[in-house]
């Protein structure tokens, strides 16, 4: 797997249906109503309205039919800013519906929720990066239950260019073992069992450490969200990377 800062794992599995074409923000399937207030966890990784650059973060609602598959959900956006770093972070999102919608048939996609009330949202805007997370639950047609699926994706507000993993870290095998660690440390209910950067695929940089999103059973909600604080990271961090960040 890639170590993009854009990623989508899917949780469950179904004959892909032929692609169709990019969701679009200007129809009439979407309203522009936010996300209900969330509290917790996901309260503290979401950010202000009036953020660094003229962002401002929102969550509209975007809603469809696509073959045998329907989607009512709140995608996290941007509106202001850099016009070509806005496009990118809304686009990288868009595509993440569009892979979910477009591999799954006989299928109702929805707002997701991890533990901690966590749901999608634009959960950083500095004066280097955007970033955010996307939390869909999608139920196929016979099956026991749902299962969430996570995107996440940074977007260089210098460069408008995605920030992969290997951006922020010097050697992947060293900072896999690093998270494996931390992660299991700070909530034992990660229980990850091998250290291998796949893992940690779903991040987003917060100001009080990076954002991790592990996969876990469907009990603990398929991903645990875990922030590890960036001083447990100082021997694996690319010199530099949290002023790059602005975190």
């Amino acid at each position: 797997m890639s170590t993009a800062a854009l990623t989508l794992v899917l949780s469950a599995c179904s004959e892909p249906v032929e692609p169709a074409a990019p969701i679009s923000l200007q129809t009439s399937s979407v309203e522009l109503s936010p996300t209900p207030p969330a509290s917790s966890a996901s309260a503290a990784t979401a950010v202000s309205s009036a953020a660094a650059g003229g962002y401002e973060a929102t969550t509209p609602r975007v809603s469809g039919t696509r073959s045998s598959t329907t989607f009512d959900v709140h995608l996290p956006q941007l509106r202001g800013g850099d016009t070509a770093v806005r496009e990118r972070f809304n686009s990288g999102m868009r595509s993440a519906l569009d892979e979910l919608t477009t591999s799954l048939v006989d299928t109702t996609i929805e707002d997701g929720q991890l533990l901690g009330d966590e749901h999608s949202a634009v959960t950083t805007i500095t004066d280097h990066v955007v970033a955010g997370v996307a939390i869909f639950s999608a139920y196929s047609q016979g099956a026991a239950h749902p299962n969430n699926h996570v995107a996440t994706i940074t977007i260089d507000a210098d460069t408008a260019q995605p920030v992969l993993l290997t951006d922020v870290v010097t050697d992947p095998t060293a900072a896999a073992q690093v998270l494996t660690d931390s992660v299991n440390r700070l909530d034992p209910r990660a229980m990850i069992t091998t250290a291998h950067i796949d893992n940690f695929l779903n991040w987003v940089p917060l100001g009080s450490g990076l954002r991790v999103y592990v996969p876990v059973g469907h009990a603990l909600g398929d991903y645990l969200p875990v922030t590890v604080p960036w001083t447990d990271l100082t021997e694996v961090l690319q010199p530099g990377i949290q002023e790059k960040l602005g975190v």
